[in-house]
């Protein structure tokens, strides 16, 4: 029976080759992009996952408490972990990373900066699970100054020479001992590194609870519950914290956050991870994209029904069931979908590549192959499969023979009222992610032209080594001024596109002296104005006043507010917070200046209430330069970098382009957005292509008549697009309220917002309509230019 099945279903598909063409074709691109965009869901979903430990591996962070608000850090105290392990015996394994940042490395000739290097417990390979290339895992981290290179790293400074027992020098005469190589870190880990260090004898015995900066892990037992553990913390709290804490008013409690989850549910502040919200989002684009195509499947089948009715006629004459028949009609999509599957599978393959650079992923096609996702490709072909062919094989199934047989064809089922709900159905869809496309388009580039309080364009910034670089600024800054494409010259604490951290300063309020958190950042006289920023009250830092280093801070308008200073200059403050009994008290600064708000972070942060203090030498020089002829002024600042600093490494960023990187991520996930947006409407034009030639071959000889009649073709073409203008028209109504409060939803998620205005709607559906149009025009163009006389010769 079922082989029976099969040869009638491959005999109907060869029979009409258009229609089964176009429900292909349409199936393979609504399944290769539900498998594009679940494997982009699995890769997602798989962060941090290949540890061993996975499942007891908890991340401890931070929630800060102030009077007045509250924030969360993924770091904590570098004593935290040490005082977890000797008060809790459940605790098994702790493991602190140190954050060393950018460090440059000198192996004989070769120097190089590296990123992401930090220091680590010995304890960190019993935790996590990283592959040993060289070295051994037990002891790698054990002994002082050693260390352990990504395979990555390591050949960048040995070739493909061993790099074990070599050794490395930092520019602070540093030498560490290489005694491991491992694989580079999987790019699905939330938590990544080209280095890793043994902690020095400070690292390893200072007690430290007042700073936040250390990254803590901690090991539980198999099947613990990590609340118990946490309904514990306070303790550690009142034991250690709240004497330094306490008297300001901040409250400090510490959470567990199992690492599995860090990637996709972590929004602690300076944190970019994941958003399991753009799970759930692709994985609906992945069911609609199959529904859509199987919508077609559906639409085209019940609309050739006519062509149909006298096989189920005689099929049932000859004795067929209702039950036999939908079986048939049953096989026939699922044969369809097969092929369809084979097809994506071969596309699949050759789309991976582009799909991982625009997704910048790395994912591999054997994942395809691997026995959950062929199960998972089984159920895609099951599911769309049976949606696909369900109501055709109900709908033919109940044609009545005499009926049928005498030429009169039942319309039991509302075949043509159904048609017409899944066209709307598919266009509503196709508008809703068009209008999302364009709003997540539009909060992108808001961001990226938003004044952000200064100007960032054509300003390069370079970080100084450790060493005597910055006693040779002022030479430097001199020498850079002398070139007439070279505007301006300023130094400060960090780049202005990521100020981070906060300290405690005692600041007079309107009810006495308080201790409060704020952002600190050191600038010297000339930073204001080479950043373009703005003094609203008072005045900048002077190099004609020395006394400002000491006496002097300025302030941002969010402070103000803060603080609800009507007269905010003249307030005192210093940095430290209250001297503690016996300690000298520091001189008291007074506000000089208020600086109208700025960015600090990206858009993804609310600007902070900012404190700057006058620091003549900081650690990152920023540059302005004149537009024109940059490539020479950078080889003009390379050169003088050289001539002052020939030991140090020169290497720099553009200020705007450091902003920008902060959206790379929503610009990844925005692409693949638009790139399955797009392919959806392609799919619903597909179906609606067919339905067009469908309907117009039903029609050819009443087209014919009107065009003896004196019809003209542009009359014609309107007849013929209306019906599907009207169906277009019935998505508006759907679509625009479902895409309005999404995107609103989504929208709530930034503190700076574009606004959804009626303008971004109004073209979308313009757009959509018009690509109706252009789906229908060339049927019904070439349907009105026809020759009357062929069409009307059978009659």
């Amino acid at each position: 029976m079922l082989r029976n099945y099969i040869t009638v279903a491959i005999r109907s598909v060869l029979k009409d080759k258009f229609y089964s063409f176009i429900n292909v074709l349409g199936l393979t691109i609504g399944i290769t992009c539900s498998l594009l965009l679940l494997l982009y869901v699995t890769d997602e979903l798989s962060y941090d996952k290949y540890h061993t430990k996975a499942n007891k591996i908890y991340r401890v962070v931070s929630q800060i408490q102030e009077p007045d608000k509250s924030f969360g850090w993924a770091v904590t105290q570098p004593s935290l972990g040490p005082a977890l392990k000797q008060d809790y015996p459940v605790v098994e394994n702790v493991v602190r990373f140190f954050p060393y940042g950018r460090v440059a490395f000198q192996q004989g000739e070769k120097q190089f900066f590296e990123e992401n290097i930090y220091a680590a417990d010995s304890t960190v390979f019993d935790v996590f699970t990283y592959n040993f290339i060289e070295g051994t895992p037990a002891t790698a981290l054990d002994a002082p100054n050693s260390m352990v290179l990504t395979q990555s790293t390591a050949k960048k400074f040995f070739g493909n020479t061993s790099a074990l027992g070599q050794t490395l020098q930092t520019n602070d005469t540093t030498v560490y001992k290489v005694t491991g190589v491992i694989e580079d870190v999987p790019k699905n880990s939330h938590f990544t590194f080209n280095a890793l260090l043994s902690l020095g004898r400070s690292e390893r015995t200072n007690i430290n609870w007042g700073g936040f900066y250390v990254s803590t892990y901690v090991e539980l037992p198999e099947n613990y519950n990590s609340k118990d553990l946490e309904a514990k913390f306070p303790q550690i709290y009142d034991k250690y914290v709240k004497e330094i804490f306490g008297r300001m008013g901040i409250k400090i409690n510490y959470e567990l956050q199992p690492i599995e989850r860090v990637h996709l549910y972590s929004k602690l502040e300076g944190e970019t991870n994941g958003d399991i919200g753009y799970i759930y989002t692709f994985s609906a684009i992945a069911f609609f994209m199959l529904l859509i195509a199987s919508i077609n499947y559906m639409n085209l089948a019940t609309a050739r029904s006519a062509k149909r009715a006298k096989e189920v006629g005689i099929r049932k004459v000859l004795g067929s069931l209702k039950s036999t028949l939908r079986a048939q009609f049953l096989t026939e999509s699922l044969l369809m979908t097969l092929l369809a599957l084979a097809m994506s599978f071969i596309l699949v393959l050759a789309l991976l590549p582009f799909f991982n650079t625009v997704a910048d992923k790395e994912i591999q096609f054997s994942y395809l192959l691997q026995p959950q996702f062929l199960l998972l490709a089984l159920g895609i072909v099951i599911f769309t499969g049976i949606i696909s062919g369900s109501y055709p094989a109900f709908y033919l199934s109940s044609f009545e023979p005499a009926a049928v047989l005498k030429g009169a064809l039942t319309t039991k089922g509302g075949n043509v009222l159904f048609r017409k709900i899944l066209v709307v159905m598919q266009f509503s869809i196709s508008l809703i992610m068009l209008i999302c496309t364009w709003v997540v388009f539009e909060q992108l580039n808001y961001m990226r032209e938003k004044d952000l309080g200064y100007d960032k364009q054509q300003v390069l910034t370079i970080a100084f080594g450790q060493g005597q670089s910055r006693s040779s600024y002022t030479a430097f800054r001199n020498t850079l001024l002398a070139n007439p494409k070279i505007k301006n010259v300023a130094t400060a604490s960090s780049p202005t596109s990521n100020i981070g951290g906060r300290v405690i300063f005692a600041v007079e309020t309107n009810a006495g002296v308080k201790e409060l958190a704020f952002r600190p950042m050191g600038i010297d006289h000339d930073y204001i104005k080479a950043l373009g920023m703005k003094i609203i009250q008072g005045r900048d830092f002077s190099a004609d006043v020395p006394a400002d280093t000491t006496y002097g801070v300025l302030i941002n308008e969010a402070t103000v507010k803060r603080m609800n200073w009507k007269e905010p200059l003249g307030k005192k403050m210093h940095i430290g917070g209250i001297p503690q009994d016996g300690q000298p008290a520091p001189p008291m600064a007074s506000v000089v200046g208020v600086v109208k708000d700025f960015h600090q972070q990206s858009l993804y942060s609310p600007i902070e209430p900012l404190i700057m203090l006058y620091r003549p030498n900081n650690g990152v020089v920023h540059i302005k330069v004149e537009a024109q002829d940059i490539p020479q002024t950078l080889g003009f600042i390379e050169n003088t970098w050289k001539q002052m600093y020939p030991k140090e490494l020169f290497e720099y960023n553009f200020l705007d382009q450091d902003f920008e990187s902060a959206y790379h991520a929503d610009e990844l996930r925005g692409r693949i957005f638009t790139a399955f947006s797009t392919l959806t409407i392609l799919i619903a034009c597909l179906g609606l292509f067919g339905l067009a030639t469908f309907t117009t071959e039903q029609r050819v000889k009443e087209i014919g008549v009107r065009k003896v009649l004196g019809a003209s073709v542009w009359g014609i073409v309107l007849l013929l697009s209306k019906d599907f203008t009207k169906l277009v028209l019935l998505s508006f109504p759907i679509a625009i309220p479902v895409a309005y409060f999404s995107m609103r939803s989504w929208l709530e998620n930034f503190p700076y917002q574009t606004t959804m205005g009626a303008g971004i709607f109004i073209s979308a559906c313009l757009l959509t309509l018009f690509i109706c149009w252009l789906t229908v025009m060339y049927q019904s163009i070439k349907a009105a230019l026809a020759n009357p006389a062929i069409s009307l010769r059978s009659e």
